[in-house]
């Protein structure tokens, strides 16, 4: 029987604008396995980090299920979320305007240990700040800096040692690199990695690169306009990519083969709007096998083969 620490079901989130609902996460269903990485990719406005922020109760469920260690967190009281952040845990996109910019590295990483009490006295506290600022690569010497004194790396490295604080299980990692020049992303992608095999994590790893989720990730999902479309093992992914999205994902990955010839797919056509979206497939309006079935009947998620998932009419052989 496989071990998930988290599951969704048919989980929603909707924000009421003027027009209507905006659909940000709509009947989304996920496993994670406890230990592994789950990378969610998707264009900007897909709804991954507002998935992320969900699961975690920073934005409420607007329906759908939330089971975490096979526990419904669906509807918890305010005290009862209090409780749950100690073992579920996130780490900002920006790590600048996520951190205190009137409180040292010190006082940064030991917030979250003083708001749950976690030590009897000052020198416990210190002695673990420092554990965990030589856990994620923090030179004792920035233990009194600010944070507009630091690098985006080093500021990061704040932001992962802050999300460790209170030994979680569960960390949503959204889009944790993408602010980083490309020789400091692989150094937390490394450092993300060496944490998880140390302490045996399970992360959510949030991202629009596809080369990123690629390293990290045991699987993967694509997500467009609140949707998944596709779903598997990341090696599978980029094997066999099935859904016309992930496709055309993939084709746009730079490559740094120079005498590859490869084709890039330019996505045509209007996006569909996410405020009271139709019945229909949300990729359709863009997509170059699009029949007129596409046009009227929603695709579900379903296993096309070695529990490789997509949402496609062309690619479940409807079409």
């Amino acid at each position: 029987m496989e071990d998930y620490i988290l599951r969704t079901e048919n989980l929603r989130t909707y924000f009421s604008v003027p027009a209507g609902y905006l659909h940000a996460v709509d009947n989304v269903s996920i496993k994670i396995k406890r230990g592994t990485t789950l990378g969610v990719v998707g264009e900007s406005g897909c709804g991954k980090s507002t998935l992320g922020r969900t699961v975690l109760h920073l934005t409420p469920v607007t329906g759908g299920k939330v089971w975490y260690n096979d526990r419904d967190i669906s509807k918890l009281k305010k005290r009862e979320i209090h409780e749950l952040r100690r073992e579920m845990q996130m780490i900002f996109q920006d790590p600048y305007s996520s951190l205190n910019p009137r409180m040292d590295i010190t006082a940064l990483i030991g917030e979250p240990m003083d708001i749950y009490h976690l030590h009897s006295n000052k020198k416990e506290r210190e002695e673990h700040v420092k554990e965990l600022m030589d856990l994620v690569g923090l030179a004792p010497r920035f233990a009194r800096s600010y944070p507009h004194e630091l690098d985006g790396g080093r500021r990061q490295r704040i932001g992962i040692a802050r999300a460790l604080s209170l030994d979680p299980s569960f960390i949503v990692c959204d889009e944790p690199v993408s602010a980083l020049d490309v020789s400091i992303q692989a150094q937390i992608l490394n450092i993300l990695m060496d944490i998880q095999e140390q302490k045996k994590l399970t992360y959510m790893f949030i991202t629009h690169d596809l080369s990123v989720v690629r390293h990290i990730s045991d699987e993967i999902c694509v997500m467009y306009l609140g949707r998944i479309v596709e779903q598997c093992e990341a090696k599978e992914l980029f094997r066999t990519p099935l859904h016309p999205y992930t496709q055309a994902l993939l084709a746009a990955i730079p490559s740094p083969d120079l005498d590859k010839k490869g084709e890039l797919q330019i996505i045509k056509g209007e996006v569909t709007s996410p405020v009271n979206p139709p019945k229909c497939c949300r990729f359709a309006s863009r997509c170059p096998f699009a029949a007129e079935k596409c046009h009227n009947e929603e695709p579900s998620l379903r296993d096309v083969g070695d529990s490789h998932l997509c949402a496609c009419f062309k690619v479940q052989g409807e079409i």
